[in-house]
């Protein structure tokens, strides 16, 4: 592959049963197969399906896609398609769990009580135009923080589990036609089990996530960019990486305040919660961190900057 030839990220989900004791085997043999393809990415396997984001050239991810289709007994999968210059991953990672997309409570998968809850990107964009309605975001505090749709409730929690809690206190009214999302579609197959059985029948979700919504409609009614959980750290309103936000050196959360490292004067990004925290931070790295703290204003010599250093979210 030419350096410069860019790449195809793809991500996709299926709730479909996989047998517990057939995970490892499935796990192994994706690894080995997409190291022979050079498809790079992480895909979470449970007995209640699979949820990846992959990359690699297009017709690599073809035959790996068809491969993961035919083992796990997918049928035809949804796929959110978008483009990097390079791997947003450093290789081909399999994770093995209990949920694919965790919320706490294993075996809440989509069943027929959610038929029907799914709105295309043009019905959801339809929708966003009454004024009675409540759109709620299901991610977490760091995504939230770069961008959403206009108006939308921002919960501000840690981590997905913590959303069952957040809706019981939000006081949200039951009988409010209630619009939820998330990044490309798969919380909110879950989300929509947990506002359905608190109470809130009028809920509908976007189907296929941000991701879709920005295909179809670029520089409308989602504000600022969208986190995805990757070298990328966001993508803009096209798609594309983001030339916004960095990768913070020290937390890994999404970063955007431009700094000159203290102690090597290499050009990069830190986010603010980590800046505000001392000199030592406005530094590029953590090994850079530790030696300006021991020795403040002595310089070293200019670090590498891991260009697919994993992110916190991911390890």
């Amino acid at each position: 592959m030419e350096k410069h030839e860019p790449v195809q990220v793809i991500s996709f989900y299926k709730f479909v049963p996989v047998p517990a004791a057939d995970l490892d085997r499935h796990a192994a043999e994706l690894e080995y197969f997409a190291e022979q393809l050079n498809v790079h990415g992480l895909m979470i396997l449970g007995p209640e399906g699979v949820n990846t984001t992959i990359s690699g050239l297009k017709e690599s991810l073809q035959r790996f896609i068809q491969e993961v289709e035919t083992r796990l007994k997918l049928g035809k999968v949804d796929l959110k398609i978008s483009e990097a210059p390079k791997h947003p991953f450093r290789k081909f990672q399999t994770k093995v769990r209990d949920e694919i997309v965790t919320l706490g409570q294993p075996g809440v998968v989509p069943t027929e009580e959610v038929h029907g809850t799914h709105l295309s990107p043009e019905d959801w964009h339809q929708s966003l135009q009454d004024p009675n309605v409540v759109v709620l975001d299901t991610r977490n505090w760091y995504e939230t923080d770069i961008g959403k749709f206009k108006n939308a409730l921002a919960p501000n929690i840690e981590e997905f589990r913590d959303f069952p809690d957040y809706v019981q206190k939000a006081g949200i009214p039951k009988d409010k036609k209630v619009l939820i999302y998330c990044t490309g579609g798969i919380r909110c197959e879950k989300a929509i089990i947990e506002m359905k059985r608190q109470g809130y029948e009028q809920t509908y979700q976007l189907e296929g996530g941000i991701l879709a919504y920005l295909e179809k409609f670029p520089n409308k009614d989602f504000e600022g960019e969208c986190f995805v959980f990757d070298h990328r750290v966001a993508v803009d309103q096209n798609l594309q990486p983001s030339t916004t936000f960095a990768m913070c050196p020290h937390c890994g959360q999404p970063s955007d305040e431009k700094i000159t490292c203290e102690r090597c004067d290499v050009d990069t990004k830190v986010c603010s919660k980590c800046r505000t925290q001392g000199a030592e931070y406005a530094t590029c790295s953590k090994n850079c961190l530790y030696h300006y703290s021991q020795n403040p204003g002595k310089k070293g010599r200019k670090q590498f900057i891991d260009s697919v250093k994993k992110p916190a979210h991911l390890a």
